[in-house]
Parts: structure tokens; C-alpha cells; sequence
């Protein structure tokens, strides 16, 4: 019987031996642009798991709070908070987990009642703008009252492109000046596409099925081409932020 188990064992064990030789000849033979890529993945999907379970689990975003012990229940989100997101977030993230890096939009369903809620942006990057995008869920419970408390889904889907990166570094750069920090940051950007903005929002060639909300009023001119511009911004009071390329 022992020898009967090491006769299939050891062809298999030689397999996966080559197997894993083989991932590891092809990991070392990546160039730098797949590692980067890789990288880059790694981290879209880490963000997206991060993010699901802030939103789940923090009170400042959905998370149930007990007013007795300001504490909350990990994965039950309050519905009062829910219906709250849902209108003031509608077209952008929330910045209780917000991403500055990547864009997301979100969906709640009360598995039981097939009823569903949803925030974040509305729009995506796309064509040679887009570079990635997963899509990811886990349970939770929707707390409607002390004694109604249905089963839910939360699920993610987050985007890693030109528009979302140009979008959160504004973004970025208008949050730290209404905390005070005015100092002018700079970035650079690849852009594939014009871009241009108007109505409080930055499109992709004028499109306006192609745009972000942003959240200051901008002071910018249109990028007319594709290329790699430099991007410097500065903040005015209240929530003007002043954009040169």
C-alpha cells in the first residue's frame, strides 16, 4: 500500500515541482511594465476590499451605532444612513472611504425584500482611458429597526483609469486645502483623451456620459490633446481650487 501511494505521490509531487518552476521562470522574465502592472492590480484589489469594509464597518459611513455604548456591530449597516448616502452620494464616492487613486460605485440589496441602494460615481473612464476594473461582494445585514434586520449584499465595483486618477488627485488636492493644508501640489498625468470640464464635472472629449463629479469648483482650462502634462493646484477659499497644466 506504501509503495502503491509513493508511485502516485512522487509523479505528482514532480509536476507541481515543475509547475511551480515554470510561474517562477515566467515572474522573473516579467518586464517592469507587467510588474508595474501587477502592482498596480494587487493594489485595485486590495482597495476594494478595504473599502467594502469601511463602508460595512465604520460609523462613519454605514455601520449601525448603539447610542447607549457609541459602539457599532461589525457588518450591519443602519438603513437611515443608507437612504442618507444614496441621495448625497449619488454621482460620487463618500469620503468616509474614499480612494483617491481609484473610482468606485457601490450596491446594497436586501436579499429578502429584492430591494437595493446605491452611490458613488456614475460614470467610469473607458477606451484607452481605462486600465482596470474588479468587482467584488460580501454579505451583510440591513438593520431597519430593533426588530427588523434582513439579510443584505454589498458589492463594489471600482475602476483604475486616467479620469479616475486626474479626479481624485483634485479631489485630494481640494480636501487638504478646506482642512487648512493650501500648499500647491503637483502630479503628473497621462491623459489619452481631451479633457475638458464644465458643470462641475471633468469629461472625456466633452461627453458628458464621460464625466466626474468633482468636489471644488475649478479653475481650469480645457487640455485640448492626449499627452503627459504636469498638474499643479492651489486652493482659494472656500472651495475654489486653481488648476494650471
Amino acid at each position: 500500500m506504501k509503495g502503491q501511494i509513493s508511485y502516485v505521490i512522487k509523479p505528482f509531487t514532480l509536476v507541481m515541482m515543475v509547475i511551480v518552476l515554470l510561474a517562477l521562470y515566467g515572474f522573473l522574465n516579467m518586464s517592469e511594465v507587467d510588474l508595474k502592472r501587477l502592482e498596480r492590480n494587487n493594489e485595485l484589489m486590495n482597495t476594494a476590499t478595504a473599502t467594502l469594509l469601511l463602508l460595512a464597518n465604520s460609523e462613519d459611513c454605514l455601520a449601525y451605532q448603539v447610542k447607549e455604548t457609541s459602539s457599532s456591530y461589525a457588518n450591519i449597516i443602519d438603513v437611515q444612513k443608507l437612504n442618507e448616502f444614496a441621495q448625497k452620494y449619488k454621482d460620487i464616492e463618500p469620503e468616509c472611504a474614499r480612494s483617491y487613486e481609484f473610482g468606485f460605485r457601490v450596491k446594497i440589496n436586501d436579499i429578502e425584500n429584492s430591494s437595493g441602494w446605491e452611490f458613488g460615481a456614475s460614470n467610469f473612464s473607458i477606451g484607452k482611458a481605462y486600465r482596470n476594473s474588479v468587482e467584488f461582494w460580501m454579505p451583510v445585514a440591513i438593520r431597519y429597526s430593533k426588530k427588523v434586520v434582513k439579510p443584505g449584499k454589498i458589492t463594489i465595483y471600482i475602476v483604475d483609469g486616467e479620469l479616475e486618477k486626474i479626479a481624485g488627485f483634485l479631489d485630494l488636492s481640494c480636501k487638504l486645502g478646506m482642512l487648512g493644508q493650501k500648499n500647491a501640489t503637483t502630479t503628473k498625468i497621462s491623459l489619452s483623451y481631451p479633457l475638458t470640464y464644465f458643470n462641475n464635472t471633468l469629461c472625456i472629449e466633452s461627453n458628458p456620459k464621460k464625466c466626474r463629479k468633482v468636489l471644488c469648483k475649478l479653475d481650469f482650462k480645457d487640455i485640448k490633446s492626449k499627452g503627459v502634462y504636469r498638474i499643479t493646484t492651489s486652493f482659494k477659499y472656500p472651495n475654489k481650487l486653481m488648476v494650471r497644466t
